[in-house]
């Protein structure tokens, strides 16, 4: 079993051992000779914390028991969305005017391309552009109507789209992503009759207002977090697999 980058997120919703605060209170703790009673519990305390064992958050154990229900019952299943079918489509056209607007040259990935796939003992995906030169991925989003579009990188955090590329940034030993929201025409054929037109046609909007992008960093303590997650992960995916084959015996 492996985890798609694309559906990863919930794995990392929350925190796990001490925050920022914490550990300074703790490194403090611990570098005094003589506490008071209350200083020594506190210390004890946040040690505990920070040595526990990693809890899951429901949404990722719904997650693993999803994917293991897949394979212990041997099926797959499927999403489709006029957003995610226009999103397919037009992807060639919202790398065009990503294109023209920042002067570059890159292309949608497709398969026998070097790193196509990206994946390691925890997770597999396919990013939609790859600039080796710079060791950056970039994410096209492609939004549905100009409504839906961000205008600016604060409208357009979306976690489930930063975990998907900083797990291929992960995987790739990089650095530095993208997530580019793009407005391209909606296809004739996903317009529905009662939509409003002048949402989903953009020929008549410059391409300097046509995409948002949203810098992505990956750093030291997301990588740690990231595979603690993982490994806590497959655990509970071995423990939830014994729990279900097991149930008759």
């Amino acid at each position: 079993m492996k985890f798609r980058s694309s559906s990863c997120a919930p794995l990392f919703t929350g925190t796990d051992g001490l925050t920022v605060a914490q550990k300074r209170d703790l490194d403090d703790l611990l570098s005094k000779i003589k506490l008071t009673e209350i200083q020594a519990n506190k210390r004890d305390e946040l040690i505990r914390k920070r040595d526990a064992d990693i809890e899951l958050p429901q949404g990722a154990k719904s997650l693993i028991e999803e994917l293991v229900d897949q394979e212990v019952y041997k099926y797959k299943t499927s999403f489709s969305s006029k957003e995610t079918e226009k999103g397919t489509q037009v992807e060639d056209e919202s790398i065009a005017v990503y294109n023209r607007l920042f002067f570059t040259d890159y292309q949608k990935l497709v398969e026998g391309d070097e790193h196509y796939e990206v994946s390691d003992e925890y997770s597999t995906g396919h990013p939609d552009i790859i600039s080796i030169s710079e060791k950056k991925v970039i994410d096209i989003k492609s939004s549905f109507t100009k409504k839906s579009f961000p205008k600016f990188p604060e409208d357009g955090k979306n976690t489930t789209y930063e975990w998907q590329v900083k797990d291929y940034l992960r995987k790739l030993g990089w650095r530095h992503g993208e997530i580019a929201y793009v407005l391209a025409n909606t296809p004739e054929e996903i317009v529905g009759d009662w939509d409003e037109p002048s949402l989903h046609y953009m020929d008549d909007i410059e391409d300097r207002l046509r995409v948002t992008v949203i810098p992505i960093e990956l750093t030291d303590e997301d990588i740690k977090f990231m595979e603690g997650r993982y490994k806590a992960a497959y655990r509970y995916a071995e423990e939830y697999k014994l729990k279900l084959t097991n149930k008759n015996k």
